[in-house]
């Protein structure tokens, strides 16, 4: 039957073999992997070992295992399947992963597993390779879904921070519209502009002609130019006409174009949309440099509550409860749980509840090893109390500012390193230096444009992160059934 399973040892499904000496000093880039003990460890310009393959810790890191889809280099940290025996390598894969390999490292300072003795181990498998596919692929499956949700986390994440960084940052769209005021020609650009901006603008319009569409945009920046001109009163039309660089008033950047498409054709909905907010003209300001004109400054703390979080006692944990969020749990830049986490119970969260984290909280770690980490928590990871050695970042009620906002804000003021005690004999920051921190928020229609899309963004991210963690906990409940022969494929649906 194909189903029929057989008791042997692990020496007679697979042959295991050590990888190869590689030093990074010897490797040409080529697009060939390098594999480690613990994954991908660059390229090189020569194969040694044929795909598909299958590679486990030897030296190093241990008990991880990878399926090698291309032609790769084994390094010699490593263990990888020399043969296959007639055995189907994606169901080796997901064996290899339920083996307890503790239970054949030697008992050196750096432990190690020795192949001759992992060769030995009993296993019971499936003895036809078909059957062994079809139950390595209801992994497989799985494994897909979570990687496709992940990247695709990982495209929104992207797609947030280069708008924080085009808008509030680099105020590309107030570029556009002063190159769309002057028909896209620097030398029209008003002579008491300063370098500095002279020099921005020209990149931008480097930019701007990069792009496959590049009339096109220009076109439209043009058009809405001058219906943003036109809106004007008649005595301030007249007034701005006679300056070489027309500029947008402050009325006209709060309100956004109500542009006939039709009677305009050459506007492009999306700069109707969003640079009808923006002006087009720019202020000094002592702290922050050059800002785009009439935009809003405000300290951080008054736009941010920046609460910390508590020292709970190990001694009041409980196997089961509710959540206790630690630093160990910032990974990839949210909150994840772990098989290690710890709980409380129920009486802490009226006791202790103001440390309680809200959907979509901003987290930083504040001090230790960890320093400068942050982590959103989505819903699905609440409710949660914060544990010690970090602070909560929460928009204040009728701030004008947006959750979305505070958290890539909070990104680029990480990044500079605000607030980080050097040469102390533990690496901080400081509550005050982040709370006294002006910055440049824009206009209340720029926040809410900004969260609109941000939001939307987050939201996408919260609910693909939610699946992840169940599709997750799936396939790590299924592994050891299907492999071991506990659960056959009619018990399994995956939806």
């Amino acid at each position: 039957m194909g189903s029929d399973w057989i008791d042997c040892e692990l020496g007679d499904l697979i042959e295991l073999k050590r990888g190869y000496d590689l030093p990074k000093t010897k490797r040409v880039n080529g697009g060939v992997p390098v594999v480690s003990s613990s994954g991908s460890s660059g390229e090189h310009n020569e194969i040694k070992v044929k795909a598909p393959g299958v590679v486990t810790g030897r030296y190093g890191t241990i008990g991880e295992v990878f399926y090698i889809e291309d032609d790769f280099w084994p390094l010699n940290t490593t263990l990888y399947v020399k043969d296959f025996k007639g055995n189907d390598p994606l169901y080796v894969y997901y064996f290899l992963k339920t083996i307890r390999y503790s239970d054949y490292t030697d008992k050196g300072a750096v432990p190690g597993i020795n192949r001759n003795h992992i060769h030995k181990a009993k296993v019971k498998v499936p003895v036809d390779p078909v059957h062994q596919r079809n139950l390595a692929l209801k992994l497989f499956d799985l494994d897909k879904k979570i990687e496709l949700n992940q990247k695709t986390n990982q495209t929104l994440e992207q797609m947030a921070q280069a708008l924080f960084k085009s808008w509030f940052v680099d105020f590309d769209p107030v570029f556009d519209n002063l190159l769309a005021s002057v028909d896209f020609k620097l030398e029209n650009l008003e002579t008491s502009l300063p370098d500095e901006l002279k020099q921005k603008a020209q990149r931008r319009l480097a930019a701007l002609n990069s792009l496959h569409n590049a009339a096109e945009c220009k076109a439209s920046l043009s058009a809405l130019a001058h219906e943003l001109q036109a809106q004007l009163p008649t005595k301030e039309a007249t007034k701005k006409a006679t300056q070489s660089a027309v500029q947008v008033s402050e009325k006209a950047a709060e309100t956004p174009v109500k542009a006939n498409l039709n009677a305009n054709p050459n506007i492009l909905a999306q700069h109707a949309n969003t640079h009808a907010h923006f002006p087009n003209e720019f202020e000094h300001h002592e702290q922050l440099g050059w800002i785009p004109k009439g935009w809003n400054i405000r300290k951080l703390s008054s736009f941010s509550e920046i609460l910390n979080g508590f020292a709970f006692k190990s001694g009041d944990y409980i196997e089961s409860g509710n959540f206790v969020l630690r630093t160990k749990n910032f990974k990839g830049n949210e909150v994840k749980k772990a098989t290690d986490d710890v709980y409380l119970p129920d009486e802490f969260m009226t006791s202790h509840n103001k440390y309680l984290s809200q959907p979509f909280d901003y987290h930083l770690v504040m001090v230790g090893a960890s320093v400068g980490k942050c982590a959103i928590i989505y819903p699905h990871n609440l409710p949660a109390l914060r544990n010690q050695n970090m602070w909560c970042f929460r928009t204040k009620k009728d701030s004008g500012v947006e959750q979305s906002f505070i958290k890539y804000m909070l990104d680029r003021l990480v990044s500079k390193s605000l607030g980080l005690a050097s040469g102390s004999a533990r690496e901080f920051f400081r509550k005050g230096d982040f709370g006294n921190q002006e910055v440049c928020i824009g206009t209340n229609n720029i926040q809410n444009l900004f969260h609109v899309l941000c939001g939307e963004y987050l939201d996408k991210m919260s609910k693909n992160s939610a699946q992840v963690e169940v599709l997750t906990k799936l396939r790590d409940t299924l592994l050891p059934k299907l492999i071991s022969g506990e659960l056959q494929i009619p018990d399994v649906a995956i939806g």
